[in-house]
């Protein structure tokens, strides 16, 4: 049977507004009295599974964006989009930066939770994080982008990595490539953890296994656009040419991956629709006093240029 404020108030000797003033912290409360409350919460079980009441209350009217990395144009783009179509339902959105570092997201969370914000947006999470759960269950609505969650109550965004991936070895062994790597950023992110294995899975369907980034490969696919970049500039400034010598695939398609001195071939990811899709999947929560529990899978395409050609030489 569920525990319901009146219970609470009830075993506590208080009225339910007590009670509330106690949960909510909205009026001061007596230590004393602070404390009975508190001890027949523990003692009842009972959780504030007053979701809707903690959603529909819109304190802040203010909105949290937890992104690892504000200069990767992905993550910014998101968090760009969330803010414009926020800011339509005059919603103040706080944008916070973790580094891809465990301790800073929690600490940067608990800012946001501070404030009372009304919802969290994440396009990345570190590896493993408990955080979006801790936050579901406080009744913070949240919504994942280019990554899934397994929590029943989120608001998810992402693509298939796996056909994602297997598109871009489709590409790399028409062009007769058998020796392909993955080069990881080093950021472990619950978002891209999943892309080597997708690639390795891609390449055994046809006969053949990933390898390491140091033994030759003919072909690197990497993370993201940003590291892709990154690879390409060091293996020019070592001599190597792309893609005669080693073709280059990345993920996201940021707008420099497009420009024709670049050429990037990349699996395009579009930041601003999911960007905006997360905002009014949020937006919608909060006016419903529900969590979001929808899951949104896109497709993705992977746009072909001049960082991939024929085999010849490899790295």
């Amino acid at each position: 049977m569920t525990v319901t404020m009146r219970d609470v108030a009830r075993r506590s000797g208080v009225s339910v507004a007590t009670v509330s003033n106690v949960l909510h912290d909205t009026a001061p409360v007596a230590d004393t009295t602070r404390k009975r409350v508190m001890d027949s919460v523990h003692a009842l079980d009972y959780r504030q599974n007053e979701v809707a009441r903690s959603l529909k209350r819109r304190a802040t009217q203010t909105l949290g964006v937890v992104i690892p990395d504000a200069l990767n144009p992905f993550h910014a783009t998101i968090a760009l989009e969330v803010e414009r179509r926020a800011h339509r339902d005059g919603f103040a959105v706080f944008v916070a930066e973790t580094e891809n570092d465990p301790n800073t997201e929690i600490d940067q969370v608990r800012a946001l939770v501070g404030r009372r914000v009304d919802g969290v947006i994440f396009p990345a999470v570190t590896a493993h994080s408990i955080i979006p759960g801790e936050l579901l269950d406080r009744g913070v609505p949240v919504v994942t982008v280019s990554f899934e969650g397994s929590d029943a109550r989120l608001g998810t965004i992402h693509v298939d990595e796996h056909s994602a991936m297997d598109a871009v070895v489709e590409h790399l062994v028409g062009l007769g490539h058998e020796r392909v790597a993955f080069a990881h950023s080093g950021a472990h992110e619950e978002a891209v953890e999943s892309r080597p294995e997708a690639l390795a899975v891609a390449l055994r369907m046809r006969g053949l296994e990933p390898v390491a980034l140091d033994s030759g490969p003919t072909a690197v696919c990497c993370t993201n656009d940003v590291i892709a970049l990154a690879l390409i500039d060091r293996l020019e400034g070592e001599g190597l040419r792309v893609p005669d010598d080693v073709s280059i695939v990345g993920f996201d398609d940021i707008p420099m991956a497009g420009h024709r001195r670049i050429g990037l071939t990349t699996v395009c990811q579009d930041a601003s629709f999911m960007g905006r899709l997360a905002a009014e999947m949020m937006l919608e929560a909060i006016s419903t006093g529900a969590h979001p529990s929808r899951r949104v899978i896109l497709p993705c395409e992977l746009v072909v240029r001049s960082s991939t050609g024929p085999v010849r030489r490899g790295i």
